[in-house]
């Protein structure tokens, strides 16, 4: 029985979690080395057995897959259970029992859970999960704290982000007490998550859960291992065994029959285009079939191919210094990383010696050693993919003849690109040069340490055309920045670019942080949901509309009606 509690309790807003540095000689920095140590000897023979969870843990023995560390294939951190059909309905089953009792749960005791798990993940985790992304992920310890830090940050501004939506209230007068009612979806929410981001996969099953749902969780595979951790953090933080059920393994078994279950009630979904469209036609089909009890709310974000546009009065040192973090920082490997860069070829004579000072700098290799900005590529696929551009860009720019059809002979030049897989999946940063903006880097997602840059005539830039270029030329409209010193041109910029980005910058395309820069994209890019404010809250939350008359009338008559006429 859930108690009765007289309270309107209050959640003060939250600061971001502060940045540590991992400095030489830092107490953090030795506390990193000693972590990665203990997990690479405790991983080195078999690694953690990974049950699913579902109402507590599931092994599966007979279906077991390895988790792999990207930067190194010989090793494994552990082995995971794969579902099976029959784990997916008990999973549905479960959640869906569980669900009244978590509904009925005063929003303030539900909140604080999750309060718990950021001040758990921010002090007594934050080493080890950072040495679990690097390991999991392929992620600098740079890229590894942003990572961890970020979902610190979903878990505190979510918790506050809730408590405002539901104290926002509606006006009452003398008549009447008037209020909203925010209550869950009836069913259940299906989160489905990527390989890039730990922060990501942690707020797409937590994000509904706070809002009073149950969550049925599907991580990606490549990254079990560290969403594993992420789900005992939330374990001690106190979230009941039965709310949210984990199911590692085969996403087309898994997704076909989550998404034909009458009670799924919502999408919560980051990754492939294909993927997103795929899950969106089986809910339209599902929905037209009078399949489920309510009108599923999808909400995605998927893919960017995100573009700078630069002016010749910008700093080309800055602008270097853009491209390298936005491009090639986590190996390229973010839905905002920069692909596409417009400039003149007088502002590339500029920009190019910086950048590729820049790129002569940076190491890639094993994520542990501190003097390396990047590591490996998630998995096998995405190698080949990236390579596969790297070696077209090749050609292309061999002119060879006589012409290969399936060839575009537009690239001038490729810097770097030089790639490996003698120990694990790395390509070093890649810089394709073309004049055509039609050219299939500058369209198509890559996903990898690869930029092109399309040099285009200064008349392009005086009369606005790069603009309606870098509009029309992707698919996609996730993040995007204008660099230049002119105010007039740069609010040119975002007048034409205004449906090419959701968010946009003056400098990278990179880096959003939760409740500063709330992060989303529209077009191919997804539905717009702005994670990190609370906008995608109200997604998880179906408002009642509740009024009080304090005196109701005993009479139906309108004050200008005449008893007396009435007869």
């Amino acid at each position: 029985m859930t108690p009765v509690l007289n309270a309107a309790p209050v959640i003060p807003k939250p600061q971001n979690s502060p940045f540590v540095s991992f400095l030489k000689s830092t107490k953090e920095r030795e506390q990193l080395e000693e972590e990665i140590t203990t997990l690479r000897y405790k991983t080195s023979f078999y690694g953690k057995k990974i049950p699913l969870w579902i109402r507590g843990p599931v092994y599966n023995t007979d279906k077991i897959k390895e988790c792999l560390v990207p930067h190194d294939l010989k090793r494994r951190l552990g082995i995971y259970s794969m579902a099976e059909e029959r784990h997916v309905h008990k999973a549905i089953r479960d959640v869906l029992i569980a669900k009244e009792k978590w509904t009925r749960l005063h929003w303030f005791m539900r909140l604080s859970i999750f309060q718990r798990a950021a001040s758990l993940l921010e002090k007594k985790y934050l080493v080890k999960m950072v040495a679990a992304v690097m390991e999991d992920y392929s992620k600098t310890p740079y890229e590894a704290f942003i990572d961890v830090q970020e979902l610190i940050d979903f878990w505190r501004f979510n918790s506050y982000y809730a408590y405002t939506i539901y104290t926002e209230q509606p006006d009452s007068n003398t008549d009447t007490q008037n209020m909203l009612d925010y209550r869950p979806l009836e069913g259940f929410i299906f989160a489905v998550s990527p390989n890039n981001f730990v922060a990501i996969n942690g707020n797409l099953s937590t994000a509904p859960l706070m809002m009073g749902n149950v969550v049925i969780a599907k991580p990606s595979s490549d990254v079990v291992y560290s969403f594993n951790l992420v789900l005992e953090i939330l374990l001690e933080a106190g979230l009941p065994h039965d709310v949210l059920a984990v199911l590692y393994g085969d996403s087309k078994m898994i997704g076909d029959i989550v998404l034909d279950h009458a009670m799924l009630s919502g999408v919560h979904f980051t990754g492939g285009t294909e993927t997103f469209k795929e899950i969106r036609w089986r809910v339209a089909q599902n929905e037209y079939n009078n399949k489920y009890q309510n009108f599923v709310r999808i909400v995605g974000e998927t893919g960017g191919k995100d573009f700078i546009v630069v002016y010749d009065d910008h700093d080309p040192l800055q602008t270097a210094a853009a491209i390298v973090v936005g491009g090639f920082g986590a190996q390229g490997r973010k839905c905002s990383a920069t692909s596409r860069v417009y400039m003149t070829e007088k502002m590339w004579t500029k920009v190019r010696p910086r950048l590729e000072r820049f790129m002569r700098m940076i190491k890639v290799g094993d994520v542990a050693d501190f003097k390396n900005y990047m590591g490996a590529i998630i998995n096998k696929r995405e190698f080949v993919k990236i390579t596969d551009y790297i070696e077209r860009a090749r050609i292309s720019v061999q002119k060879i003849k006589p012409p290969l059809s399936s060839i575009d002979y537009s690239v001038d030049e490729v810097l770097g690109g030089f790639y490996r897989k003698d120990r694990g999946y790395f390509i070093e940063p890649t810089v394709i040069v073309t004049k055509n903006p039609e050219y299939e880097t500058m369209k198509e997602e890559i996903f990898g340490p690869v930029v092109t840059v399309c040099l285009l005539p200064k008349e392009k830039f005086e009369n606005g055309e790069v603009l309606k270029i870098c509009d029309r030329t992707s698919p996609f409209a996730l993040t995007g920045a204008v660099q230049t010193n002119d105010i007039y041109q740069f609010c040119e910029g975002l007048d034409e670019l205004r449906y090419a980005a959701g968010n946009i910058y003056n400098w990278k395309t990179t880096g959003a942080m939760v409740n500063a820069q709330p992060f989303s994209g529209a077009r191919m890019s997804g539905t717009n949901s702005k994670v990190g404010w609370r906008l995608n809250l109200y997604n998880w939350v179906d408002a009642r509309t509740i009024s009080l008359t304090h005196v109701k009338p005993e009479d139906f008559a309108p004050p200008y009606f005449d008893p007396a006429e009435l007869g």
